[in-house]
């Protein structure tokens, strides 16, 4: 799922990625939809990997199941809407969000992309916040947690949403002060989330009652990771925050060049995170100083994968970068056929790559 686990740590710790270089091993190109007049194309999700499957949504508006040795179809599901979260892949089901429309999260047959169940979570009376939400789910103990963008006369606020995997009915809303571009963390007690109020939230996994607050001074677009018993994330506000995960009490702050919209990646005591300032950041996890800066050329709103030794990151200067985590030297860079706002995924020795232009690559 995006960010590897349902703690949004992004750390891989059984893959394996290419560390001296790269060729494509094959590269496709989905179509285009027209969507209120304009044609639109392009990815924006982070793919999924299981077994030898690659799953991932494009703004053509279909979901797609590609064969990982040579990116043949398996299948495709045509939603109509734009498919720009990350989809979720547990115990055989495909969890996917659109991010027109009523917004909802589909839940597909992992071997033909069946229909099993949607839910939406834009109600009739509500309206979407135009290209902001759902959530990319994230799936755990039977149930997709997902964050939504309710909008309606009555109520300004946005959403958190735990779904029972089986049917898609909720088994809880939290209502939460504005729309949740966030994808949630969760850990044994809690779920944790950010909204466009520059609020991060826990709420308690089984009832969705918030247990604590905390304010930043700008939005929140940045997903949460939890990570020995500390909540790390990014804010527009340019700062990355370190909160303690029982209290909400802040641990320390890390200021950057410009507004944090990737989100953090936490492995072997290091915090990875990008920034619109063109830099990956390498944080140490329990005081938040700096490590080293890695400059991409471009804003980073890719979340950093960490797969053995090396940082992958894309860049919105049209190029995807492997970095040694430890000193933070770059070991290669490619360019892509467009910007890369979307994760990697690192499995035995290739690394899967989606770009904003309109193409996901296969790496080795």
């Amino acid at each position: 799922m995006f960010q590897s686990d349902a703690a949004n740590t992004g750390y891989q710790i059984d893959g394996v990625g290419p560390s001296e270089g790269v060729t494509v091993r094959w590269k496709f190109t989905p179509g285009t939809q027209r969507v209120l007049g304009r044609e639109v194309s392009g990815i924006l999700s982070s793919p999924a990997v299981i077994d030898d499957t690659l799953y991932f949504g494009a703004n053509d508006g279909q979901l797609y199941a590609r064969n990982v040795e040579n990116g043949g179809g398996r299948w495709r599901f045509e939603s109509g809407q734009v498919l720009a979260r990350s989809p979720a892949v547990a115990d055989g089901v495909v969890y996917a969000g659109a991010s027109t429309g009523k917004q909802p999260i589909y839940a597909l047959d992992a071997d033909d992309g069946s229909q099993r169940w949607s839910f939406e979570t834009i109600n009739e009376s509500g309206r979407a916040t135009k290209g902001r939400s759902p959530s990319s789910p994230t799936v755990i103990n039977d149930t997709v947690y997902v964050g939504g963008a309710e909008k309606s006369l009555v109520d300004q606020r946005g959403a958190v949403y735990a779904l029972d995997v089986q049917t898609g009915e909720p088994r809880w809303t939290a209502r939460v002060g504005g729309y949740v571009d966030s994808t949630p963390a969760v850990d044994a007690d809690s779920v944790y989330v950010g909204d466009s109020t520059g609020t991060v939230y826990a709420l308690d996994v089984d009832t969705g009652e918030v247990q604590w607050q905390f304010a930043t001074d700008d939005i929140i677009r940045s997903s949460p990771t939890v990570a020995n018993g500390v909540v790390y994330i990014g804010s527009n506000d340019t700062n990355v925050y370190a909160i303690d995960a029982q209290n909400g009490v802040q641990r320390w702050q890390y200021v950057t060049r410009n507004g944090v919209q990737s989100s953090p990646s936490v492995a072997d005591g290091v915090v990875y995170i990008g920034s619109d300032d063109g830099g990956m950041y390498a944080l140490d996890a329990r005081t938040g100083r700096e490590r080293w800066r890695y400059p991409t050329g471009g804003y980073v709103r890719s979340s950093p994968t960490v797969a053995g030794d090396t940082v992958y990151v894309g860049s919105s200067s049209s190029s995807v970068h492997a970095v040694d985590a430890d000193s933070g030297e770059r070991q290669w860079r490619f360019g892509t056929d467009g910007n890369v706002l979307s994760s990697t995924v690192a499995v035995e020795g290739v690394l899967y790559v989606a770009a904003l232009g309109g193409s996901v690559y296969a790496l080795e």
